[in-house]
């Protein structure tokens, strides 16, 4: 299968966990797909921000970490345990059968800091096996070598690269060499959060000033949303907006989140899963 990294070229402001953590719930309500998300950073960072983890019972210490998340994962991975029959075992269920979470590491490093890059590699190859899409949250700002940002985007089929309106972002990365080798070198779909439609920066105009072909989508901002992520209620939030009507502001953000997970799966190639939605099934 698939593995779809999310990650922003700025330190800030892109939205780029809150891109992850939509488009991951939204393929997983709207397409008949098993999910995996997960994440380069530590627990209850990223796309952790969006659900509540409290309601799984499960306390944050050392000892919770040897039976859960990322650090779990790493342990059986170096000990040659981990496989496709075992590993949904060590993640948290978000949506029953449709999509599961991964939770963080307990250090910033990681469990085995010299073995990051080929541990997270190897589980992502074991979650494809078993999962039919695997999304992870790669981060912002360049990836520093070694680290499990830089493992999960290498990892890859897909990066979507999270920025905004700001031109100067824009111009860093189309044209100043803001853009790592490691990005360049795989297709990408480029989102602008918090998207302004009466901005003088339009979609067509970031292409026209940059002449960038690919795909390029504006995510609106949205209180609602933010007030979702606030309350770690983003699922009720998607699954309350597929019946509003389109004068809604919500309904405005989540046509936008659709349009990008189509697009993701158009670019995979997944053609089975986008027929399916298209004749009701």
């Amino acid at each position: 299968m698939s593995t779809i990294a999310f990650w922003s070229p700025l330190q800030g402001g892109s939205g780029n966990s809150a891109h992850a953590a939509a488009a991951a719930a939204t393929i997983a309500m709207d397409y008949r797909l098993k999910l995996l998300m997960a994440h380069g950073g530590m627990a209850k960072e990223r796309v952790e921000g969006a659900f509540p983890m409290s309601a799984y019972a499960l306390d944050h210490s050392l000892v919770a970490f040897q039976d859960h998340g990322m650090d779990a994962l790493e342990r059986l991975c170096m000990n040659r345990r981990l496989t496709r029959e075992n590993l949904r075992d060590y993640t948290l269920p978000l949506l029953a059968d449709r999509l599961d979470l991964v939770q963080g590491n307990a250090k910033p490093e990681g469990t085995m800091p010299g073995y990051r890059k080929q541990l997270l590699q190897t589980i992502c190859s074991v979650a494809n096996q078993c999962y039919d899409l695997v999304l992870v949250d790669a981060g912002c700002g360049w990836p520093k070598e070694g680290s499990g940002d830089q493992a999960l985007l290498e990892a890859s089929d897909l990066v979507v690269v999270s920025m905004n309106q700001g031109i100067e972002g824009l111009d860093s990365f189309f044209k100043n060499g803001g853009c790592p080798p490691i990005v360049r070198e795989k297709p990408y779909i480029v989102v602008l959060g918090r998207y302004d439609k009466y901005s003088h920066c339009t979609l067509n105009n970031v292409k026209r000033r940059f002449g960038y072909k690919g795909s390029i989508h504006g995510i609106p901002y949205t209180t609602d949303f933010l007030d979702a992520w606030n309350m770690r209620g983003v699922l009720p939030f998607l699954q309350r907006s597929r019946s509003l009507n389109g004068r809604q502001p919500a309904a405005a953000f989540l046509a936008s989140i659709r349009s990008l997970a189509k697009d993701i799966l158009t670019q995979l190639e997944m053609t089975a899963a986008l027929k399916l939605v298209e004749r009701g099934a």
